[in-house]
């Protein structure tokens, strides 16, 4: 089980803990967001009876928020989330045994459902709902750049930098769809328009497939290769009266691990969902049994999910004076310098001048 640590943080109005981030020849750590602004850690290889480890609070507004997605970056030890009532987007940083959590942004967000770290580089992808976008923020400076426009109903964001793409699952119904673009948000492909209500989004690296959640009344996991190819569908709900449907997802190695009906922890083989685990001890219910909070976006934290790979940027952010998004890794240079929102790029395709000061 790996270690974890509790300090007190006095200078923000809410407590602080913290935790060890594992190492590769560690089993991963799940973190379970929940929708009052809370985190639950838990080692799952303690199987059915994993205990909660820590419980962070998070920071937020004083008319009570509702933490939605997460992920991670390993090398600096932070974890980022999103809150959809507080339109905004935060970080929690471990730093040295101490716990600091801050806005990264706030400005320009509706309904920031969906977010996706790329940790080779520095850029995190965010989805908001109701604009109906993608946007590429980094996350030490706050630089906003609203990168896809017109995304109906937009739910979710996965991002594989290693290979350059940045995937998506969007739409209701009819105009259900899942995307990819390269990480510039040019070179748009559908993947797939075999989905209905599409929720959330994951991506396993080491097979380079992805997986997403279906609502009700579907209440189904689905899967399918990152070139479109075989698609399958991995779990469904009993059906019935009471039946839930799965909601956030994470993958870890050979495990998929969701949140069923927000009440829930499960874990299964993400090659046949036959035998399941549940987390019960981790489940928050009163006396009578019954839920008392909601579990939203859950994470692996898990370092081989961020492996190094090459920087298309280089060593210098690729000479960008802000943004250095990758594109097709065929192209020369193999990315595009891109400015935040209200900056254009000078002639020198490389530096940003804000237009509002001309």
């Amino acid at each position: 089980m790996s270690t974890l640590f509790i300090f007190l943080w006095m200078i923000l109005p809410f407590c602080t803990e913290s935790l060890v981030f594992p190492r590769q020849d560690e089993s991963p750590l799940i973190a379970v967001l929940g929708f009052d602004r809370f985190m639950n850690i838990f080692d799952p290889s303690d199987g059915p009876n994993a205990t909660v480890l820590e419980r962070i609070n998070l920071m937020g507004g004083d008319w009570g928020g509702a933490s939605c997605s997460i992920d991670f970056n390993y090398r600096d030890n932070v974890i980022y989330w999103s809150d959809y009532y507080e339109s905004k987007v935060y970080s929690l940083k471990v730093n040295g045994g101490d716990y600091e959590q801050r806005v990264i942004l706030e400005d320009g967000l509706d309904f920031p459902e969906g977010l996706a770290y790329d940790w080779i580089h520095n850029n995190l992808y965010i989805s908001d709902f109701r604009r109906h976008e993608i946007l590429v923020v980094n996350p030490d400076t706050g630089d906003k750049r609203t990168l896809i426009t017109g995304v109906p109903d937009i739910r979710d964001v996965e991002v594989d930098p290693r290979t350059g793409w940045l995937y998506w699952i969007s739409g209701w119904e009819d105009t259900a769809v899942l995307m990819k673009s390269t990480l510039d948000g040019q070179n748009q492909v559908v993947i797939s328009s075999d989905l209905a209500m599409p929720k959330t989004l994951s991506l396993d690296y080491d097979e380079q497939r992805l997986y997403w959640t279906e609502m009700s009344p579907l209440n189904i996991i689905k899967s399918i290769g990152v070139d479109g190819e075989g698609l399958t569908t991995v779990y469904q709900t009993v059906s019935g009266r009471l039946s839930t449907p799965p909601k956030y997802l994470t993958i870890s190695r050979e495990y998929l691990y969701w949140n069923q009906g927000h009440e829930t922890i499960r874990r299964a083989d993400k090659h046949q969902v036959t035998e399941i685990t549940r987390y019960r001890n981790v489940e928050e219910r009163d006396a009578r049994g019954k839920p008392t909070n909601m579990f939203m976006g859950i994470l692996a934290i898990d370092p081989r999910k961020q492996m190094e790979s090459e920087n298309f940027c280089g060593n210098n952010n690729g000479g960008c004076s802000h943004f250095c998004l990758p594109t097709l890794i065929q192209s020369t240079p193999p990315y595009n310098c891109a400015c935040p929102d209200g900056m254009n790029l000078m002639d020198d395709n490389y530096s940003c001048f804000d237009e509002r000061q001309m």
